[in-house]
């Protein structure tokens, strides 16, 4: 399962609390969740492509 808040709530931060990042968590949290995430955002691209 997706944590879709916390994907907008790293966004939110990346985007406005730049000067407060931990570059080795971000990239931490890119390694280990982007990949499932990527998986499943290509499910839903086909999902729509094919019910369209």
């Amino acid at each position: 399962m997706i944590d879709w808040k916390g994907a907008m709530g790293i966004r939110d931060i990346i985007a406005h609390h730049y000067f407060d990042l931990d570059a080795e968590i971000v990239y931490n949290v890119v390694k280990t969740n982007l990949p499932e995430m990527l998986v499943i955002v290509k499910e839903m691209i086909l999902f729509v492509d094919n019910n369209d």
